[in-house]
């Protein structure tokens, strides 16, 4: 009687994940193509939490030249106009449901920040923002402080800490900020928009800047950081995405699709690029060391706007939203070996779901260095099963036992690489511990 019921017990959770999986909302899997009142560019999209954000737009499709911001309740499904001004509208950040700021401009001198504080319902230019040159960046760390950066003659970076009722220079347009990032009030990033870009870093919210690092050549088109270590970058040097561990003292070069238009991460593994490459979004899942694509259903994927720590939802212009994390990703070997592509595979996990142990079957077509591991749904590594191995050509299959881990949705990953440690493969798949 007792095996019984726990049986049943196991159908009807089974039951309930398949439900959940299969009939969590109306939307499509992947990514689908939502609309705007509004037939015109974004130049950038904000997100509180999976139903409120914001946009704002360009103009450029207007005749007279007007920005407009729109707002959203319903995840993107639905979009009000709140606002619009005869210039081009460019960034937006918000903290709460009520305050937030929108930054534009249409040449030299024209720069303005807009303020609201009942959602948007509202919007006043706020006193003091007269006299930017052209803003090229906003970066607000609460509702009173925050910078923005204009790397035209009337610029350069300049600071509030009283809601921009006053502003304060601290590094001049000689040094042509462009880009900016904070973590908290006191740390945060400026790159120029030299010939060789630069990155500047301050600890002590701008009173000091020091340069930790140059780069060789392009524009610094994005940055993000998770926290004070892990950053990225793109556009900067080869024009594809770089990733540093050490605050921006370094940086390391992604392997993967070309990218970095606009560089969000969830977390610290887990992160979206805008993409210069036709209906295709960049994903990683490995703090940016690597990126494969996801198909999207239009052209245009420039720009990602993502929320902290939430796997499942992500917007990119123009305008797309996934609510299942994008779907499969599409990964390509980096490098040829000789005149042929090897053609690796790693096959799905059995049984799945499974409970403790499972079997992880993988095929390797040319003699190399394998690694694999286990990823909780946040991205986080739970085990590496192999640690950077070598394996001859063949057809492997690995026990993997959980015994140890909580019931729910967990991915392994595959990696291979050449002897001279160069990577050829890489694959994730998807599996279900029910206990």
């Amino acid at each position: 009687m007792k095996n019984h019921f726990i049986n049943r017990k196991h159908l009807l959770v089974l039951l309930l994940i398949f439900l959940a999986t299969t009939f969590e909302s109306d939307n499509p899997p992947g990514w689908f193509q939502q609309t705007l009142p509004v037939n015109d560019v974004i130049n950038d999209i904000f997100f509180l939490d999976s139903l409120t954000g914001w946009v704002v737009t360009d103009g450029r499709t207007n005749t007279n030249d007007t920005g407009y911001i729109m707002k959203t309740t319903t995840g993107g499904n639905n979009w009000t106009v709140q606002y619009n001004q005869p210039m081009r509208l460019s960034i937006v950040q918000f903290f709460d449901l009520n305050t937030g700021y929108v930054g534009g401009g249409s040449g030299t001198g024209t720069g303005r920040v807009f303020k609201t504080t009942n959602g948007g319902n509202s919007w006043n230019q706020v006193t003091g923002s007269t006299g930017i040159g052209d803003l090229d960046d906003m970066f607000f760390i609460n509702v009173d402080t925050g910078w923005v950066c204009d790397k035209e003659t009337f610029g350069g970076l300049i600071k509030t800490t009283n809601g921009c009722a006053t502003w304060q220079l601290q590094l001049n347009d000689t040094f042509s900020p462009s880009k900016l990032f904070y973590i908290n009030k006191d740390t945060g990033w400026v790159g120029t928009s030299d010939a060789n870009p630069r990155l500047f870093r301050t600890t002590n919210g701008g009173l000091n800047w020091n340069q930790i690092f140059l780069f060789n050549g392009s524009l610094i088109l994005s940055m993000y950081f998770s926290n004070g270590l892990n950053g990225w970058v793109g556009g900067a040097g080869s024009g594809n995405i770089k990733y540093t561990t050490d605050g921006g003292f370094s940086w390391n070069l992604s392997s993967g699709e070309i990218g970095g238009y606009d560089i969000k991460f969830v977390n610290d593994s887990i992160g979206y690029s805008g993409t210069f490459s036709s209906f295709k979004i960049l994903k990683s899942i490995n703090g940016g060391k690597n990126w494969g694509y996801q198909n999207t259903p239009i052209l245009s994927g420039s720009l990602v706007a993502t929320l902290r720590n939430d796997t499942s939802n992500a917007w990119a212009g123009q305008i797309m939203h996934t609510t299942d994390g994008g779907g499969p990703i599409t990964y390509i070997g980096i490098s040829p070996i000789g005149s042929v592509v090897p053609s690796f595979a790693l096959k799905q996990n059995y049984p799945n779901p499974f409970n403790p142990s499972t079997n992880i079957t993988f095929e390797v077509t040319k003699n190399s260095k394998i690694s694999l591991k286990i990823f909780n749904m946040l991205g986080e590594e739970i085990e590496e099963i192999i640690d950077y191995e070598k394996h001859n050509t063949g057809t492997y299959t690995v026990n993997y036992n959980a015994d140890e881990l909580a019931s729910g949705v967990y991915f392994y990953q595959m990696t291979a690489w050449t002897e001279d440690k160069k990577e050829i493969f890489i694959d994730t798949k998807k599996m279900i511990l029910l206990k």
